[in-house]
């Protein structure tokens, strides 16, 4: 395909998606749109942890440990001034005064993030396979009871209420397509080749000048900025941040989308992450009209497991969604067809 024609498809798909959310801002319920942000946010967050899960390679389990700074970051930066000198005493005068927009905590939440990632990452990162994991595992329980006991800034186990709702399907929509956008862009450049190479063999990609702890270090890091996005995009969502948000459940839920959309695939992630978003909604409402507490867990787990007997790569595997595989696929049905 001709790389204007394909300019001008993405272009369109693009304007395609912003238009979907104009009518939904205009002519959907609130519960549509609290869904449809939800789902956008959890794009945002799968996208992020295929990056460094996935392509990289990195077995991290504490990437919810980056959503939760992020959201305090967000949750500490909007909350109203007079709210902020009651509950947060332990900030500092110039920050108790002040209450930002959420373009600006967005930013600080992800910046935030990135450092704390990192400052962890050059020590985690030289742990491989399980232990890497145990290791970031341990940074989650970390996050989650500095949460807990620092009361003067988090308010432990009473978490940060009363946040103002800026987030909207803008919002969401923007972020979720500037992550996606930029971790494709990683993905196709000489960094994400890199990233693929050390993925696959670890000395023989040194052996060819590639630094392979560098290389890590940056997939770690872009992948924690976006999900401090994620996470103050969250808190401005919920309208609350408490430690037991940001802990096993959600840590497991990313990852399982992640897995059935296929790691190493973007286009998985944002596939797995719509689809498990609304199925989890749909089993919801099974369960209250049945009223079955509990099953829709049960019935989340029975779904993952039959992918990952039927389709142990995910949805996508390793591919990637391109308008000449979509053509392709037209002509061949096309062709098929009596």
């Amino acid at each position: 395909m001709r790389p204007e024609r394909r300019s001008f498809y993405t272009l369109a798909a693009i304007g395609l998606f912003f238009l979907g959310i104009c009518l939904l801002e205009m002519y959907g319920s609130h519960y549509d749109r609290r869904v449809a942000n939800l789902m956008m946010i959890y794009v945002i967050l799968t996208v992020s942890l295929n990056l460094s899960n996935g392509i990289m390679g990195i077995s991290s389990l504490g990437q919810i440990g980056f959503m939760s700074i992020g959201a305090y970051v967000a949750a500490v930066l909007t909350l109203p001034a007079g709210l902020k000198e009651r509950w947060l005493t332990g900030l500092p005068h110039w920050l108790s005064t002040i209450q930002a927009g959420l373009l600006p905590a967005m930013v600080l939440a992800g910046v935030l993030a990135a450092v704390v990632a990192f400052l962890v990452g050059i020590v985690i990162l030289r742990l491989q396979g399980v232990f890497a994991a145990v290791a970031t595992l341990g940074f989650l329980i970390i996050v989650k009871v500095i949460a807990e006991n620092w009361m003067s800034v988090t308010r432990g186990g009473r978490g940060i209420s009363a946040l103002p709702a800026y987030t909207n399907l803008w919002w969401t929509g923007a972020a979720a397509l500037v992550t996606i956008c930029v971790v494709l862009r990683i993905v196709k450049s000489p960094h994400g080749r890199s990233m693929l190479a050390v993925r696959e063999h670890d000395l023989a990609a040194q052996s060819i000048g590639i630094n392979a702890p560098r290389i890590r270090l940056l997939a770690f890091v872009v992948s924690a900025f976006f999900t401090g996005i994620a996470g103050s995009l969250w808190a401005n969502l919920i309208g609350v941040v408490s430690p037991g948000s940001f802990y096993l459940w959600l840590t497991l839920l990313i990852i399982i989308m992640m897995v059935v959309g296929g790691m190493g695939s973007v286009t998985g992630s944002v596939i797995s992450a719509a689809g498990f978003t609304i199925l989890l909604e749909l089993l919801r409402g099974f369960e209250n009209r049945i009223a079955v507490y509990g099953i829709s867990y049960i019935l989340f787990a029975a779904v993952f497991m039959l992918v990952i007997i039927f389709r142990p790569d995910g949805v996508m595997g390793d591919r990637e969604f391109s308008w000449t595989l979509l053509q392709r696929a037209a002509a061949f049905s096309r062709r098929k067809s009596p």
